[in-house]
């Protein structure tokens, strides 16, 4: 009778760790894992002095650089009509895809940013849009083109945002030229959508 229970005693816990194993291998499958990497081979034999810069059908204008002295290798991929475009970093070691986002091409980061371990599994994600949730990046878009009439393609015109350390708010801050001599500016709340301030600097040359 004591062999018995002692039997399938032991058979319980050899099920239970069988069990517990599984779950964590699943936990590990179903994690998002990235496979890609970048392409060193190439970069290293097209780059010209420190950065290598094609274009892509896909991704558009890409200018590759990094890998010297252990840095990581880094990607900037944007088309010409497009406002966004995408960054990437790699491993030095694995080349493996380390970080991945958009940015818009002027200023600042938007959307999800993922960053993956050296094996590929996701280890972080953040968004960058997060902040200006009351007034994101269409309305100040809007606000660009049917109030202050500009050219967001126009390389005169910038667009950023942060967080005012003053007062602890998001910021949208607008900025353009417009050949008078001065540099006009507009600041917007990003928490209620008002103007800030608005004005313009001489341009001190």
């Amino acid at each position: 009778m004591v062999r018995q229970m002692f039997a399938a005693l032991t058979l319980l816990l050899i099920t239970g760790c069988c069990k517990a194993q599984n779950t964590g291998c699943n936990n590990i499958k179903n994690k998002e894992r990235t496979t890609e990497r970048f392409d060193s081979t190439r970069y290293y034999t097209h780059k010209q002095r420190t950065e290598y810069v094609f274009e892509d059908s896909i991704k558009g204008r890409v200018r590759q650089f990094g890998g010297e002295n252990g840095s990581e290798f880094v990607e900037y991929a944007r088309k010409d009509h497009e406002l966004f475009g995408t960054y990437k970093e790699y491993y030095n070691k694995t080349k493996t895809l380390k970080k991945v986002g958009r940015y818009y091409y002027n200023q600042f980061n938007i959307g999800l940013w993922k960053r993956y371990d050296e094996n590929g599994y996701l280890i972080e994600t953040i968004d960058k849009d997060a902040p200006y949730t009351n007034y994101p990046w269409e309305k100040v878009m809007k606000f660009i083109k049917e109030q202050l009439k500009l050219d967001l393609f126009d390389k005169g015109v910038s667009v950023n945002r942060y967080i005012a350390k003053d007062h602890n708010i998001p910021v949208w801050f607008i900025t353009w030229n417009p050949c008078d001599g001065k540099i006009h500016f507009v600041k917007i709340n990003a928490n209620t959508g008002q103007v800030i301030e608005q004005g313009a600097n001489e341009i001190i040359e």
